[in-house]
């Protein structure tokens, strides 16, 4: 069939390129991240002695603020977090303090447990708030609150510090045994000089991150950390009379590489050092910190048996990255245990630690702060190492991320479409359009009437946020449009309608992902909304947007490339994609299980396109190497030929689309040809699976299309039809709407939205169509 059609314009937009800088500093995207020691440590607060404002307890439920930038070493901005050692001295309750930027609300996390008198401390990771304040609650009695800042973090490139890189999280000092020191306790009011470097933390590292642990203590009392030679700082760790107490310790170092522990106690204590990782002298080198509010990652509910390994994944939930994070910052709770001992984290897959991060002391919740790198899946390791039962969990505060080459624009990204649910009261949904411009700009068209393309307001919903590549139309079960799109750090970000029909969007959700190429959004049969992605080392990743701590599920390392194709099925969804050698793959995803893997071989470039018959059989196209449009469709069975069928010699300069003809039953395939022109092949007849001549699907249209051509189904007044969308060099975007006609109609001119239709697709009486064109308005600037 010859379709002709008079061209209408949606939009015109800039077609300027951007080249984007190479990260220079040890963060991934230019957010900073630099970890900056404070040699002598920095004192905010003690209620004791009026530090900080405040000379006075804290009560039940009660709040103290005080101020941390601009004091005591820290720079008045610049500053996205402060490693903060917390301790509660005096209480007279079970409690627990938490720690947050002043003016926000907290959210029931913890950062210290403490028992009745206790004098224990940990450290936390805390933000200022926009006032350069930190505030502290105290749950329960009445108790003094200390903090002191350890260090901070750079939240803008440059200003000193250096990134971090972890280590195997092993012991360098023991005094039991005398790794690294010499075999004996350090008397109470003593000191012991370390040397850190040399082995696994080179000589140029500026501090170390580490596990620093008091063992047999007798005494209660506080172990005080400086740099070999430096002025004596504050306490760094504190601990009561009995057990072993832990947790990470900023330790700066001297030009030799060593530091100086003080015994603050009335008894002689044991120490072991067990480094997380090291701080480079350089802001180019190592990773970056990103701060998360303080949120429960992992709770077990139930106690672990002694000896219970529990994997818990990190990487990949709450905005994670799926790859290159170099340690998560955990605050891990023991709570109730049984009996006393240790719990121990480290990396699956990884080799098991010869020292405990946590020591739980019998019937009382101890929280303390770890490192930890991810590992086999982005999932780290807790084994229960105390005598008895315990219940476990991970508190997540922030994460050291590598630097990540950031994701280039990619220049005419193809358009999207979707049509929404109904609205309340009416009976056809409206349609979004969505594209990322060649500047990295998101671009939403709301078309509030399907029957008037005049009605489409344009928002650019990304600001001064850049992203790249095709974006992801989804509709969520309640007929509301989810857009996801691949930020610029190569993050998958997303933004949902506030209501069904609304021209307004919630807030960007930053799923994290580190993805390689475009996501595709697909509405489960359980009705979660879910998004398919691929790494750069090729796995396939999933998003399930379900649960209180979402994330990436990686399913299967087959050396993908591209942006997955997913079609309904009865049960699941079908996921079609490139392997990275240009052959095809497919499997049924069906709640969270991947059916097994079948290759349709072929060699090819671009993304498949799909198209689903009655019965859930598929037809799927794809691009040859050498331009051809092949295409393979499943029996009864469910099989698919071993055989590519060809769709004639016609040579494509990029990626297909297709669609089940609503009105013919026919398939159509569209592709762009090398002069760029809207080509067009229609099935024979219905289910014959062969294909006629390709033809210009818009004889006259007078300019070229820059983009590959999408097919958007929608239902109108008149029913259901389907679009052509595409965008020109100048990146306007141009929609052709396929229309059903009773005969042929006068072409009445360029400026009219009438087309003339050529009868004829090989039978006598079959319905004709024509593709007219419909004219938007064109979108800011």
């Amino acid at each position: 069939m010859r379709l002709l059609a008079v061209l209408g314009l949606l939009l015109a937009a800039s077609a300027v390129a951007v080249v984007r800088p190479a990260p220079v500093s040890a963060d991934a995207a230019g957010l900073g991240g630099n970890y900056v020691p404070l040699p002598s440590n920095a004192a905010l607060l003690d209620t004791r002695y009026g530090i900080g404002g405040h000379t006075d307890v804290v009560g039940s439920g009660g709040v103290v603020t005080f101020p941390v930038l601009g004091v005591e070493g820290i720079p008045a901005s610049g500053v996205s977090a402060v490693l903060v050692r917390l301790l509660a001295p005096g209480g007279t309750g079970n409690t627990y303090l938490q720690a947050y930027p002043d003016g926000t609300t907290p959210n029931g996390i913890s950062m210290v447990n403490i028992a009745p008198g206790e004098q224990i401390s940990n450290t936390a990771v805390v933000r200022p708030g926009s006032n350069g304040r930190i505030a502290v609650r105290n749950f329960a009695g009445n108790t003094h609150v200390i903090a002191t800042a350890q260090g901070y973090f750079r939240s803008t490139v440059g200003g000193g510090g250096g990134g971090f890189v972890p280590v195997a999280q092993d012991k360098l000092v023991d005094t039991r045994d005398g790794t690294g020191t010499a075999l004996a306790k350090i008397p109470a009011q003593g000191t012991r000089t370390v040397t850190l470097t040399g082995a696994v933390i080179p000589s140029t590292a500026t501090a170390v991150l580490a596990d620093v642990i008091a063992v047999n203590v007798t005494v209660s009392g506080w172990l005080g950390v400086t740099p070999a030679g430096g002025a004596p700082g504050h306490s760094a760790l504190n601990f009561e009379a009995t057990g072993n107490h832990s947790h990470v310790v900023s330790l700066p170092l001297s030009a030799a590489g060593q530091v100086t522990f003080t015994n603050r106690s009335g008894g002689a204590v044991d120490l072991i050092v067990a480094p997380y990782g090291y701080i480079t002298s350089s802001a180019g080198e190592g990773a970056g910190f990103r701060y998360l509010p303080a949120t429960r990652l992992y709770d077990s509910e139930t106690a672990i048996a002694a000896g219970g390994v529990v994997d818990v994944q990190v990487a990949g939930r709450l905005g994670l990255p799926t790859r290159g994070v170099a340690g998560v910052v955990l605050s891990v709770i023991a709570s109730g245990p049984t009996a006393a001992g240790g719990v121990k984290v480290w990396p699956t897959g990884g080799a098991e630690p010869n020292v405990s991060q946590v020591h739980a002391r019998t019937s009382r919740d101890t929280a303390a702060l770890v490192i930890v790198r991810p590992g086999s899946n982005g999932h780290v390791r807790l084994k229960n190492n105390t005598g008895g039962t315990v219940r476990l969990v991970a508190d997540i505060q922030g994460f050291f991320t590598d630097p990540i080459p950031s994701a280039p624009v990619e220049s005419y990204a193809a358009s999207v479409g979707a049509q929404a649910g109904p609205a309340a009261g009416a009976s056809l949904g409206m349609v979004e359009y969505a594209y990322t411009d060649n500047i990295g700009r998101v671009l939403i068209g709301h078309q509030t009437d399907v029957d008037n393309f005049g009605s489409v307001q344009w928002t650019v919903v990304s600001g001064s946020e850049a992203f790249s590549g095709r974006p992801s139309l989804g509709v969520s079960g309640d007929g509301r449009v989810q857009v996801a799109a691949r930020y610029s750090d190569s993050d998958v970000w997303a933004r949902t309608q506030t209501a069904v029909g609304s021209a307004t969007w919630a807030p960007w959700a930053d799923f994290g992902g580190s993805m390689a190429a475009a996501p595709a959004l697909a509405l489960l049969p359980s009705g979660t909304m879910a998004v398919f992605a691929v790494d750069v080392d090729g796995k396939l990743w999933v998003y399930q947007q379900t649960g209180t701590v979402p994330g990436w599920q990686a399913l299967i390392d087959r050396d993908f490339v591209g942006t997955p194709v997913v079609a309904q099925t009865r049960t699941g969804v079908r996921l079609f994609l490139r392997t990275v050698s240009g052959t095809v793959e497919t499997a049924e995803y069906v709640d969270g299980t991947l059916s097994g893997w079948t290759n349709l071989g072929g060699t090819g470039t671009g993304v498949p396109a799909v198209v689903v018959y009655p019965g859930y059989r598929m037809r799927v196209f794809v691009r040859s190497l050498n331009g051809t449009i092949g295409t393979k469709y499943q029996d009864a069975a469910g099989t698919f030929p071993a055989a590519w069928t060809s769709l004639g010699s016609y040579v494509s300069a990029g990626a297909p689309a297709a669609v089940l003809d609503p009105v013919l039953g026919r398939t159509a395939v569209v592709t762009r040809s090398p002069s760029g022109e809207v080509m067009l092949s229609w099935e024979t007849t219905q289910g014959s699976g062969a294909f006629g001549g390709w033809s210009a699907a818009i004889p006259d249209l007078f300019e070229s299309t820059a983009t590959d051509p999408t097919i958007v189904p929608v239902n109108n007044s008149a029913g259901q039809t389907w679009l052509i969308l595409f965008r020109n060099a100048n990146n306007a975007s141009r929609v052709y709407e396929r229309q059903p006609v009773a005969g042929l109609a006068a072409a009445t001119g360029r400026d009219r939205a009438t087309s003339v239709g050529i009868a004829g697709l090989g039978g006598a009486s079959v319905a004709r169509g024509v593709f007219a064109a419909r004219t938007l308005p064109a979108p800011p600037a």
